[in-house]
């Protein structure tokens, strides 16, 4: 009821984050439906912060997603409202929610950023009314080109656990975390955490545990007739060059675990990838870098929300449109038959479409193991 004048309480557990910021946890919510949200505070109910969660249904089903990456911190651009606007089920954060470069062990100065930036108008309206799915870069997570041996590191996680809504964390030392909408299985990594670089290409951007995962929930995703929608906030792909902080500069990595997705059986499987400051499409013909090739997939790019313009690897199929105010979709057409249809697009704060790629999948089951 958006007017709250019989509401229906729904009992929620809270936990204090810090003296400006609290979360609550919630339990029991029913598929498909919308709810309306308000907070109350010392048993005065606050009618200016109200908020709506819409849940997904349970089995098939179309709906929508939205993805982008790279927002300048507290940004209160016009792209938040188009997102807003375009009435997605989910917003899947790419890395670089803000750039707040907290490169120290400041647990206080990485809330006040994320605090700023969550009480941004055009943010705030949007996190009122669309879930949200995020994960972290180097910008949000510990400074510029951050890796593993960032003073941040273990700060960084333990405020992205006590702050962000999330599904359950697989490993205590990284955030890589998957969960199911209708007939997709969403894997988000984490290229930060466990980042080692070599020198030569053969460092890591996963970590070996991470990496195992991944290839488990490919093969789960597999099994049970889902298609795959790997989440990375590196962009996947580039020419080899071991200096780079995209995939390019873990090439042997990169193989490894092209090599592995085929092995699992992956046939269905989408990349929305962030970091690069464009809109980006490629469906699948530069995206193969397995040893004997067969393993291409589309790899979707959906930025800036308000960074300056820029171009990272490629080539992609469908061109690339740096700039700033942009964000990408992701319909889902699914009537629960043996065929489902993504359509891939990147859009700007105009309402303006800058490219589109439709793509079909068989979801026909691999019969594979795997855990889920």
């Amino acid at each position: 009821d958006p007017s709250f004048t019989d509401p229906t309480v729904i009992p929620a557990t809270r936990r204090t984050v810090s003296d400006d910021l609290v979360g609550a946890t919630v339990d029991g919510l029913s598929p498909g439906t919308r709810y309306h949200v308000a907070v109350s505070v010392g048993g005065r109910r606050d009618e200016r912060r109200t908020a709506q969660v819409r849940t997904p249904l349970e089995g098939a089903q179309s709906f929508r997603v939205a993805f982008a990456s790279c927002a300048r911190t507290a940004s209160n651009g016009s792209v938040f409202d188009a997102i807003r606007a375009a009435d997605p089920l989910l917003y899947v954060i790419a890395g670089d929610a803000h750039y707040g470069d907290i490169a120290r062990d400041d647990a206080g100065s990485l809330l006040e950023v994320w605090q700023r930036t969550l009480t941004a108008p055009a943010q705030q309206a949007l996190y009122q009314r669309v879930p949200v799915a995020y994960v972290w870069d180097d910008h949000d997570y510990g400074g510029n080109d951050a890796d593993a041996s960032s003073p941040a590191r273990t700060m960084a996680q333990r405020v992205y656990r006590d702050l962000v809504p999330h599904p359950p964390l697989e490993r205590p030392d990284d955030i890589g975390q998957s969960f199911v909408i209708g007939r997709l299985r969403f894997v988000l990594t984490d290229t930060r955490s466990h980042r080692r670089p070599a020198g030569d290409g053969s460092g890591t951007l996963l970590g070996a545990a991470q990496e195992a995962w991944l290839i488990d929930e490919a093969r789960a995703a597999g099994a049970a007739g889902q298609l795959l929608v790997w989440v990375s906030p590196t962009p996947w792909i580039g020419t080899a060059a071991p200096s780079s902080d995209t995939w390019a500069g873990f090439a042997e990595e990169r193989r490894r675990v092209a090599d592995a997705l085929v092995v699992a059986g992956v046939d269905d499987m989408v990349m929305l990838a962030g970091d690069a400051h464009m809109l980006a499409i490629d469906d699948g013909t530069h995206s193969d870098y397995t040893t004997a090739g067969g393993g291409g997939f589309p790899v979707a790019h959906g930025s800036a929300l308000d960074r300056r313009g820029s171009v990272k690897g490629g080539p992609y199929s469908e061109g690339t449109y740096p700039g700033g105010g942009q964000f990408g979709l992701m319909d889902v057409v699914d009537d629960g038959g043996s065929d489902i249809a993504v359509i891939l697009s990147g859009w700007n704060w105009r309402g303006e479409r800058l490219v589109e790629l439709p793509v079909t999948f068989d979801l026909a089951p691999t019969g594979g193991g795997g855990s889920g």
